[in-house]
């Protein structure tokens, strides 16, 4: 399963997903010149290899050091408190990330250069926003444990975006870096805080980051490496593929399930409260338009996108009815 947050299969995956990137480095000779082990500049190294897609082998039983060195890490600027995630500063592997995320933004919906400065680029972490994350990092631990321990699974880097083109994003080819937008840690028109705003932004990019690594050794959809038909999704304006689609659903699934539990367990002025409270109810609207659409599309699904697509479909029932018992709402369809 991949809508409960699962820390243990998460590493299992990473563990996988990291080894056949070794495997290809070392295969092309390029093992000896590289960044270090689980860096997204190492997995970005094994792309620009040219070896072909990284073939997928059983890794060794895991052990504590799992191959790596920590005195061949350079020391990365760690977040203090619950989570030592790397802030990421500027760097040539993250900035072509966003160039390639720039370049998959629709022409007529965000231009991405003119007269207001680029439309994103990668800022260095102030102070303050540190304490940003430090604080979204305990509040996660104190409403959702299970989430934060498998972000610290995934996530090894987080960079910050200027800009109003890209809100935040993954890149497969720097797995393991998650890039949100230095508005996000700020508080929201809605009224929402910075933190359940940064929370918000690190479920969502760490889920993908995860479907990423869990795809790489279970594929969840019959032809994954087929581009498939395109279809209109919850969270992007233009057609995506089924794989997006996925992971869109999943995520989804899952924000609405920290909404909750954010409303529920999080010390909350009554403002802020309520503000969490609409946000949650956009979202679980959202995640029924995912599921029903991945609904009609079930002949794609292998049988783990299958148990998948079930899980969201069952989770969302159970939040529809807890939002129902609270307001008297109905929310959400046949799935």
């Amino acid at each position: 399963m991949l809508v409960t947050p699962d820390a243990v299969a998460a590493r299992r995956a990473e563990d996988a997903l990291w080894h056949a990137t070794d495997a290809v480095l070392l295969r092309t000779g390029a093992g000896g010149s590289v960044p270090p082990p689980r860096h997204p500049a190492r997995k970005a190294a094994a792309h620009r290899a040219g070896a072909g897609p990284l073939h997928l082998t059983a890794p060794p039983e895991r052990t504590a050091s799992a191959g790596e060195d920590p005195a061949a890490v350079p020391p990365p600027r760690q977040a203090a408190g619950r989570w030592a995630v790397d802030l990421a500063t500027p760097a040539p592997h993250l900035a072509a990330a966003v160039g390639r995320a720039l370049a998959s933004i629709p022409q007529n919906r965000e231009t991405k250069t003119g007269t207001e400065g680029p439309g994103a680029v990668l800022r260095g972490w102030e102070p303050e926003q540190a304490a940003v994350l430090a604080e979204t990092a305990e509040r996660l631990d104190q409403v959702w444990p299970a989430m934060l321990a498998e972000l610290h699974e995934g996530v090894r880097q987080i960079a910050l975006l200027d800009g109003r083109a890209i809100d935040g994003f993954t890149d497969f080819t720097t797995h393991g870096a998650v890039f949100v937008n230095a508005a996000r840690l700020t508080a929201g028109r809605t009224g929402l805080p910075g933190w359940v705003r940064l929370a918000d932004a690190l479920v969502h990019e760490g889920t993908h980051t995860r479907c990423n690594a869990a795809a790489f050794s279970t594929p969840f959809l019959v032809s994954a490496t087929v581009p498939g038909p395109s279809v209109m999704t919850p969270l992007r304006p233009d057609a995506r593929p089924l794989t997006g689609l996925f992971q869109q659903t999943v995520v989804l699934a899952r924000q609405t399930v920290l909404y909750r539990l954010i409303h529920r367990r999080a010390p909350l002025p009554d403002p802020q409260r309520e503000a969490v409270a609409a946000r949650r109810v956009q979202l679980l609207e959202k995640a029924f338009q995912g599921v029903d659409t991945l609904g009609r599309h079930r002949a794609a699904l292998t049988p783990a996108g299958e148990a998948v697509h079930a899980e969201a479909a069952g989770l969302l029932a159970e939040e529809a009815a807890r939002e129902e018992a609270r307001t008297g709402r109905l929310l959400g369809g046949p799935a």
